[in-house]
């Protein structure tokens, strides 16, 4: 069965919460986005608040990880995310760590507000979670915190 690597950030970077939604996957691996930044713009009724997507932006940079799954489960992905009314997939290049640019599909909000929407104390924790868990340093942890509040 073929394989892709999936570039995920938000919710998806905890793999407890990828794990029910796709089921077993491999270990991630910490990965960058060049070209992007991280916003909340999006509101999600299941999470009672904004949740993470990513726009082009030359000078910025999205952290995330990447996870080899299948077609199967980039299918429920799709579902889960809510393909293609709230979100499309795109693909993009990476930067893995310990491997190096990998062509990976990701998600792009669709329906963008445009402007910050204040995540749920749920997904932002999720999300946290989920840097926790990649070894992320603090000071990427305090960036998410500042764009999740509102800032810049």
């Amino acid at each position: 069965m073929s394989e892709v690597w999936f570039f995920a950030y938000g919710w998806a970077l905890d793999k407890s919460l990828l794990k029910k939604v796709i089921g077993e996957c491999g270990e991630p691996r910490r990965a960058i986005l060049r070209g992007y930044r991280l916003v909340f713009d999006v509101f999600s009724p299941s999470w009672r608040g904004g949740v993470a997507n990513i726009v082009e932006d030359v000078d910025s940079v999205v952290y995330g990880a990447v996870y080899k799954i299948d077609l199967n489960q980039l299918e429920r992905l799709d579902e889960a995310v809510g393909v293609p009314h709230i979100f499309s997939r795109r693909k993009v290049v990476v930067e893995v760590e310990g491997i190096g640019k990998v062509e990976s599909v990701t998600y792009i909000s669709t329906s963008g507000r445009g402007r910050w929407v204040k995540p749920s104390e749920q997904y932002l924790s999720a999300f946290l979670r989920g840097l926790k868990q990649l070894k992320y340093e603090d000071d990427v942890t305090q960036k998410i915190k500042k764009i999740a509040f509102g800032e810049r």
